[in-house]
């Protein structure tokens, strides 16, 4: 076998292994893979405590939301993707933040504001889905 020869049966290797990585891009392992199992059923339980639509019972929400968050913050992110983990993170805070606001809105009576929360709250909702979407998680990316 000539050297080029080899060299070109060792691209052509190569190539369709990378070819074959590409294409298997909803497939994860290793500390991606851990992450999504410890952060899915924190998103599941999130959800089972909403009871109801974003800003229906907003303290109640932001408390559960607020918790969720903590514990996935606990979560080591994996290195290979840690940026769209904080995007999740950061949109599932503002989903927080957002509840909050609802909830001191409505105590003043003030219900232009209180809708505009309520808006944002649903607005990071999506946003964080779609990461967790991407990222891929199952439970996560499913809007609250």
């Amino acid at each position: 076998m000539t050297t080029s020869l080899f060299r070109n049966c060792v691209v052509a290797l190569f190539v369709a292994l990378l070819v074959g990585a590409c294409g298997s891009s909803n497939k994860i392992s290793g500390a991606k893979a851990a992450y999504v199992a410890q952060v899915d059923p924190i998103c599941k339980n999130l959800r089972s405590q909403l009871g109801g639509d974003l800003g229906s019972d907003p303290g109640k929400q932001a408390a559960a939301v607020a918790d969720a968050v903590a514990k996935i913050m606990a979560v080591p992110k994996p290195k290979e993707d840690s940026e769209r983990a904080d995007v999740f993170i950061a949109a599932l805070n503002n989903v927080n933040l957002s509840l909050q606001d609802v909830d001191q809105s409505r105590m003043v009576n003030d219900q232009t504001r209180a809708q505009k929360a309520v808006d944002g709250a649903k607005a990071n909702a999506k946003t964080a889905a779609a990461a967790a979407k991407q990222y891929p998680m199952v439970e996560c990316a499913q809007t609250l």
